[in-house]
């Protein structure tokens, strides 16, 4: 066996692992990570590895990830507990690996068609994980009569915090979408039937959506359909009032589906009516967590806190009793805070601008993908803390790698 072929099947393999089991777990990124770095230095091969990594933007890319682990390896070095600070930096090794990995593939094994065989092992494995959640909740329900179980975290039983499992099932909307936005270049009969379970599956993920209630995921599934609405009307040449008519159409479904079912978003959509959308009814306890924050990054705008702290050390016992006194670090929900917060205003220019370029890139290469997971990542991490925790930063880094591979823009092997 050829050994650039032993090695792409290796990574194949291994990336097969990883968007399987991204939808149920993170915990396998804990060697997914290692091993494919592992395997990226045995192979070798360095001149055709720069060759692939020296093409600007890419280039450009793989410098903003690898400065925000950078940062974090810096930040060891004020902190006051290194062994919280070693588990935070381990968590945020995919931002060195993914791109070395990824974007120095041998692209005439990881072709379109392999890549697109990946992103189907996804669409299965997201939807099996939604189809468990769905049957739990059925059950609990005829057993109990309680309707809560269709509900938040009692419906993302086995799929982790709402939040992410969110942001999960929005990239597999988006994925799905696509699919739906090339099929017909299939034969006739074929595209029909792709269509038809195409429709389905965009139309299930959109009701799972909503049923697991988080507002911030909601929200970004919201922004990802209005622009995949226009994005598919214009790659088929439609008038502008298509595109009226689609975007009035999925405002209509939203609205009909929270009077229905209203749940935890319905109930604040009446808050918001009632109250007239003032800041600590709209935010509960991140208006707090927030001030907090800022005040504490304001005191250490220069280099920040550090990555790794013990938090009684910064944090009043009243103020304590706000955050979770069990997490790794203070938690700000927030990860432009919590960047400023743990890096300093340094750290917080690399993050803004690993965002802005990011989209920059994805609109100049007319990247469909990569834009709707950096719209789903950037509405989430003005109230999640997204690149701090296992499951947003394996869903950012291997999406992000992956949707870069696909659209096959990095240099000749």
């Amino acid at each position: 066996m050829r050994r650039a072929l032993f090695f792409s099947r290796f990574y194949y393999i291994l990336l097969g692992i990883a968007v399987l089991s991204i939808p149920f777990t993170k915990l396998f990124y804990f060697f997914i990570t290692p091993l494919l770095l592992i395997l990226w230095i045995v192979e070798g091969d360095w001149k055709n590895k720069w060759k692939r990594l020296s093409s600007p933007p890419i280039l450009i890319i793989t410098y903003c990830f690898v400065l925000f682990l950078i940062m974090n390896i810096i930040g060891l070095f004020y902190s006051n507990d290194l062994v919280r600070g070693l588990m935070r930096t381990y968590d945020k090794l995919p931002f060195l690996v993914y791109p070395l990995v990824f974007f120095t593939l041998d692209k005439t094994f990881f072709t379109e068609k392999r890549v697109h065989t990946l992103f189907k092992g996804f669409l299965c494995a997201t939807t099996i994980m939604l189809l468990a959640n769905w049957g739990h909740a059925f059950t609990q329900y005829f057993l109990t009569g309680e309707r809560s179980y269709f509900y938040y975290v009692n419906f993302s039983k086995f799929s982790g915090h709402p939040s992410y499992c969110t942001l999960i099932v929005c990239v597999a909307f988006a994925i799905a979408f696509y699919f739906f936005n090339i099929s017909k270049l299939s034969i006739l009969s074929i595209r029909q039937l792709k269509l038809t379970a195409i429709v389905v599956l965009l139309l299930f993920f959109a009701v799972s959506i909503y049923f697991l209630q988080s507002k911030t995921g909601i929200l970004a599934f919201m922004v990802i359909s209005i622009f995949s609405v226009f994005y598919y009307l214009h790659t088929h040449k439609k008038t502008l009032w298509y595109s009226i008519g689609g975007v009035l159409i999925l405002l209509f479904l939203a609205i009909t589906i929270t009077k229905l079912f209203p749940g935890r978003v319905g109930y604040y959509a009446g808050t918001v009516n009632r109250e007239h959308l003032q800041a600590e009814n709209m935010l509960g306890l991140r208006s707090k967590m927030w001030d907090i924050t800022y005040r504490l990054a304001i005191e250490n705008k220069i280099s920040g806190i550090g990555t790794g702290y013990h938090i009684e050390s910064y944090l009043t016992e009243d103020e304590m009793k706000i955050f979770d006194k069990n997490h790794l670090f203070i938690n700000a929900h927030n990860q432009f805070l919590q960047t400023f917060l743990d890096h300093g205003i340094l750290g917080l220019l690399f993050l803004a601008s690993l965002l802005i370029y990011s989209f920059y890139f994805a609109i100049k290469t007319k990247n469909y993908l990569l834009l709707m997971l950096m719209i789903a990542i950037f509405v989430n991490i003005f109230f999640e803390s997204m690149f701090e925790r296992g499951h947003g930063i394996f869903t950012f880094t291997l999406f992000y790698s992956l949707f870069v591979v696909k659209n096959n823009i990095f240099a000749n092997p």
